[in-house]
């Protein structure tokens, strides 16, 4: 009998905690040190060299398909091909983590510490969440992946949220920080212990030579250069516009003045939300949490439908999404809708993330069994790419246009920057209707499309 007819109950349970608890690891550096400096270093707190430390810590998942292409080839007979990958980097973040809670210095080192601390963190997280991904796909039935792909992606975000914001806050209110760094690192060696109860397919011997030409095969096939372009191109749309849209929120509610925020931007600096970034990180999770939660179900139904769906109402909402500011002036409406607003963003492309995911996880099942973590671990890097890119090139716009068009109003900035969104959107979703149906589609799916049109 198969891994994957063998699936149990209890491998959902292990792997959303799992991605709960990389939640609490991706969103506390994120969140929760930035204040934590503040706090300890008061106004000598360099926003400029934090953000030379963010740089530093994202290294990692840029280059997790090195570490997925030694998973492919490496494992033991005796405690599995993935997890000894999944505990060995998970024990090594934790231990950083423990290391950061016990020494950190507050004279002029500090920025260089965190940031080999960040580093190390974020190299034992993401190389042992790749390994994760593989075991994912081993075990995990295509019948059900959609539903496993919007749990983990819930279950992360959900992570992020309460370790980065709520836990945060708890544990800064009581200058405890530390304590937290501690627990986040227990949890961490817990979570990648668990997946120990997973049971793998055998190990295989696989030669160098066959992982080479698959590897190979990776970079000259067409298919997966379309696969590679509508993954790259699919995100670089939601962290940008998310962004902008924010600024249009305070503005329309009058928070922070168009002037002010326009010379903030195009200076390179923080636009300071006041108090408002934790109302809107909590509506966008709450439509991320929903959108992930209903695309994962619709994905295990029908993956083309449940792609074509997001892609369809996310790209005219980028383009619409402005519009009830400019028709109103009402601070009440501009706050609800702002709120709703924002909710729509965090469901719509949650809905994209994990539709989408759904599809490139059947790809690498179908086309790579021996080397899934290599293949995967690169479309992840990918859409880590699209989104970095993506942000670049419409902040690099909105400089353009604010410094050549200074009397431009604010929201036709926001509507020129959705036109873009939307424009990198539409070509991400050509690239995908591209893409033959039957590489990714269920089978039953595929039977009944064909007996409707031979009907």
């Amino acid at each position: 009998m198969s891994t994957e007819n063998s699936y149990r109950k209890k491998y959902t349970r292990i792997f959303t905690f799992y991605y709960l608890v990389e939640g609490f690891s991706q969103g506390i550096p994120f969140l929760v040190f930035p204040p934590y400096l503040a706090q300890l270093l008061g106004n000598k707190f360099d926003i400029a060299q934090w953000l030379i430390i963010v740089a530093i810590g994202s290294i990692p998942w840029a280059i997790k398909m090195i570490i997925g292409l030694a998973n492919d080839k490496w494992g033991s007979k005796k405690y599995g091909n993935r997890f000894p990958w999944i505990f060995g980097f998970g024990v090594f973040g934790a231990v950083w983590w423990f290391i950061l809670a016990a020494y950190l210095p507050t004279g002029g080192s500090i920025y260089i510490l965190l940031a080999f601390y960040y580093f190390m963190i974020a190299m034992g997280t993401a190389f042992s969440d790749t390994a994760l991904d593989g075991l994912i796909l081993d075990v995990t039935p295509k019948e059900t992946l959609g539903r496993i792909q919007g749990y983990t992606w819930m279950c992360l975000l959900l992570g992020m949220g309460a370790g980065g914001m709520l836990l945060g806050l708890i544990f800064l209110t009581l200058n405890l920080v530390p304590l937290l760094f501690v627990i986040t690192g227990a949890l961490m060696i817990v979570a990648s212990l668990l997946t120990k109860l997973v049971k793998e397919p055998p190990l295989e011997e696989v030669s160098e030579r066959y992982i080479g030409r698959q590897l190979k095969s990776i970079f000259s096939k067409k298919k997966n250069w379309k696969v590679m372009g509508f993954t790259f191109t699919c995100s670089m749309a939601g962290s940008v516009l998310l962004s902008f849209f924010l600024y249009v929120i305070l503005i329309a509610l009058k928070v922070i003045d168009v002037k002010s925020t326009v010379l903030s931007i195009r200076s390179g600096n923080v636009v300071e939300f006041l108090g408002w970034t934790s109302v809107f990180y909590f509506f966008n999770g709450i439509g991320t949490f929903v959108g992930s939660f209903y695309a994962g179900k619709s994905a295990d139904k029908n993956r083309r439908k449940s792609c074509v769906r997001s892609y369809l109402i996310y790209i005219p909402f980028c383009l619409v999404s402005v519009l009830p500011f400019v028709l109103t002036g009402e601070y009440l409406i501009a706050l609800i809708y702002g709120l709703i607003g924002i909710a729509f963003f965090g469901a719509f492309q949650g809905a994209l993330l994990i539709s989408t995911a759904t599809v490139r996880a059947d790809i690498v099942k179908k086309d790579y069994p021996k080397l899934k973590s290599t293949y995967y671990a690169l479309l992840i890097a990918l859409w880590n790419g699209g989104q970095t890119v993506g942000s670049l090139v419409g902040a690099l716009l909105f400089t353009y246009l604010a410094v050549n068009f200074p009397g431009v109003s604010f929201y036709l900035l926001y509507f020129i920057l959705s036109v873009y969104g939307a424009g990198s959107l539409l070509i991400s979703f050509l690239l995908f209707r591209t893409i033959d149906p039957k590489d990714y589609e269920l089978e039953h799916v595929i039977g009944e499309e064909k007996e409707v049109y031979f009907a």
